[in-house]
């Protein structure tokens, strides 16, 4: 009894003594396994997810003001950083130096300004629409007139060459035939031939008996007239009665024809010359007449009772126009803001497109970025940024985001889009032209649980944090939500704010219920105070 007394006495020394040391080697192995590991705790606070670019400042409004005209620059008092109001007068030419293109539209001014007065206060216009209604009318009134009077000309020009054309007709068809065929007018020119020259035989006869005596004799004298004229009756006669039995003549035929043909041209003419008539003045010529008319009714409608609006608005265009032309002598400020540039001197001989000053408008200042396509959907308008300069030391400015482009433009197979941003805090110390990076914010948690992302491991696609728990590294699925630049937000609950985690854990890592989809089991750690161990912890 004594001896298994002993025995047993033994062994648990024994079994003491090989406990304690294995309990000092798995403390030891413990505390040198924490000592080798880097750890952070989770916290709470805010975070933002940030995109950042960078590109160069420029004005809200910039314009290069050019001169638009020829000559001698009159005296130039502004310089660099002054401040000019819309408007304001910034440098003209001498006025002994002007082209002759100014010097005409001096006088254009003139003129239109004297066309106004008299559009505004005289009458002249209304008199001369009225004289132009009179005159218009007067030559429709005319038009008709004439019209009538031409054509009644023409019909009496057309009965007589008709008239003409017949008796034309008439005459030749008679050269067909003898000149006369009427048996009655034949047998009595052949009577008086017969008459006639009966007459002359007795008159002869007559002759005969007193032609001894002496040429004075009265009997012969008388007796020697009878003769001659019953001679000359007799061969009028005679003549008469052939006439009456021949037919014409090829010349009298030639001539009736000519005759004839002519009187039928003649007849056509006043033809065409009464159709063209009979209606009237032609309807294009009448047409033309009536439109002049009506437009000038319109005129006089339109002025009768003083100039209209739309008169007065011309003369005063015309006057603002030669104004304009007359003001290419000076140049001024299109808008309030910074002179950034001058480029002139008094005494300076200039020309057309010389440039004499750029404008900047340094109260908004914008940078002008280039966004990739990827990039893109994260950004809104009105999301802030932070500015900083590489020029500006030791400060941060803030701004915001105003136009987001719609046009991409490609390079070398990146496409990127223009983002624009305003500086809401500038100061003078920017200026345009300057290079800026620029932070934008693009989304903000104010209060998320933050897990720094050197934490953060991916396997098969499943974020893992692994958490510290009494010298274990315990691997934890986690469900992330906003990513930072060192922090990411855990939104799943396995994590708690105090949890330390590891962030260069080593590759002997125990998994919380290694089972697949097993979370880590919240017994373990709760705000830092240990509440039960970890599944396996215990030997």
């Amino acid at each position: 009894m004594k001896k298994k007394g002993w025995l047993a006495a033994a062994w648990v020394i024994i079994l003491l003594t090989s406990g304690g040391l294995g309990y000092r080697a798995w403390a030891a192995n413990r505390a040198s396994s924490a000592e080798s590991v880097q750890t952070t705790t989770i916290t709470v606070g805010s975070l933002a997810a940030t995109l950042g670019a960078s590109g160069n400042t420029r004005s809200g409004q910039s314009a290069t003001i050019a001169w638009e005209t020829s000559g001698k620059v009159a005296q130039v008092s502004l310089k660099p950083g002054d401040q000019v109001q819309e408007d304001q007068l910034l440098a003209k030419l001498d006025s002994s130096s002007l082209s002759t293109e100014m010097i005409k539209a001096r006088q254009d001014l003139i003129d239109a300004q004297q066309a106004l007065e008299d559009l505004l206060n005289s009458r002249s216009q209304q008199a001369q629409a009225l004289q132009a209604l009179e005159d218009a009318q007067n030559t429709v009134d005319s038009l008709k007139r004439q019209a009538a009077e031409e054509t009644s000309q023409a019909q009496l020009a057309l009965a007589q060459a008709q008239d003409a054309l017949e008796e034309a007709q008439k005459k030749r068809a008679k050269m067909n035939y003898p000149h006369s065929t009427d048996p009655l007018v034949i047998e009595k020119a052949q009577t008086d031939y017969e008459l006639a020259r009966q007459a002359y035989k007795e008159a002869l006869q007559a002759y005969q008996l007193v032609d001894h005596k002496r040429l004075t004799n009265p009997e012969r004298v008388q007796a020697l007239d009878r003769l001659v004229a019953a001679e000359a009756n007799m061969k009028t006669r005679l003549a008469t009665y052939n006439w009456y039995l021949l037919g014409y003549t090829a010349t009298e035929i030639a001539q009736a024809d000519a005759e004839l043909a002519v009187a039928q041209a003649n007849l056509e003419i006043a033809q065409a010359n009464y159709d063209s008539l009979k209606n009237g003045i032609s309807e294009a010529q009448l047409a033309l007449a009536e439109a002049a008319l009506a437009d000038a009714q319109r005129e006089w409608e339109r002025v009768k009772d003083g100039p209209n609006q739309a008169d007065i608005d011309a003369a005063q265009a015309a006057v603002d126009a030669a104004q304009a032309a007359l003001d290419k002598v000076q140049l001024r400020a299109p808008f309030s803001g910074t002179i950034t540039e001058v480029n002139i001197k008094t005494g300076d001989l200039v020309s057309t497109g010389d440039a004499a000053f750029r404008i900047d408008d340094l109260s908004a200042i914008y940078i002008d970025l280039q966004i990739s396509e990827v990039d893109l959907a994260s950004l809104t308008v009105g999301q802030t940024a932070q500015v900083e300069f590489d020029a500006i030391a030791d400060k941060t400015y803030t701004g915001e985001v105003t136009e987001i482009g719609m046009i991409g433009a490609n390079s070398q197979g990146v496409v990127n889009y223009p983002v624009t941003v305003r500086i809401t805090d500038a100061d003078s110390n920017i200026l345009p032209g300057m290079t800026a990076s620029v932070t934008i914010i693009t989304a903000q948690v104010d209060t998320a649980l933050l897990v720094p992302n050197r934490a953060i491991r991916t396997i098969s696609g499943q974020k893992y944090v692994t958490v510290l728990f009494e010298g274990q590294q315990i691997s934890v699925p986690v469900e992330v939500g906003l990513v930072g630049d060192t922090h990411s937000q855990v939104i799943s609950n396995q994590l708690r704010e105090g949890d330390a985690v590891v962030i260069n854990g080593s590759t002997s890592t125990s998994t919380a219920n290694s089972q697949a989809g097993a979370g880590f089991q919240r017994d373990i750690i709760v705000g830092g105070e240990f509440i039960g161990p970890p599944p396996g912890s215990m030997p």
